[in-house]
């Protein structure tokens, strides 16, 4: 074999194995490895309680909210820290849930926080907490689905 050929053949196998890399990388945010260092919690404040509703292919209960109002949450964390908290936002559009925004919370003390947002246009949603120290993800809550009708 040519050592041309060579060559050719090692960047062949090398373009998919850095790809794989990359990918494996998780797309410049870094997860802390093992077990998280603190639990973090979500809830949607206001709203009416109970609503069932079968949107992108399950049947989940809902909170409801008028579509103009204001969501409120609120959340804590199991442990103190310098946290980062982010509100991420998932609509729910032609059979999966698509990302819809986020907005940051507030730190009310070390342990809790606190926020709000304009409700979006009207359709099926869910919010999810992402805590991060020093750009790294920490935890994430259970999702928290709303309905604005």
């Amino acid at each position: 074999m040519r050592p041309r050929h060579v060559l050719i053949l090692l960047l062949l196998t090398a373009i998919p194995i850095g790809l794989a890399i990359v990918l494996a990388s998780g797309g410049g945010t870094r997860i802390v490895s093992g077990a998280p260092s603190a639990n973090v919690s979500l809830a949607l404040l206001g709203g009416a309680k109970g609503a069932v509703a079968r949107a992108c292919g399950a049947t989940r209960n809902y909170t409801a909210y008028p579509a103009g109002s204001t969501i409120r949450f609120g959340g804590a964390i199991s442990a103190a820290g310098s946290w980062q908290v982010k509100v991420k936002l998932k609509a729910c559009q032609a059979g999966s849930f698509q990302s819809a925004g986020d907005v940051s919370g507030t730190l009310r003390s070390k342990t809790s926080y606190a926020g709000s947002f304009p409700a979006p246009i009207a359709g099926y949603y869910f919010a999810r907490t992402e805590l991060k120290e020093a750009g790294a993800l920490v935890a994430r809550s259970r999702k928290a689905y709303f309905a604005v009708h």
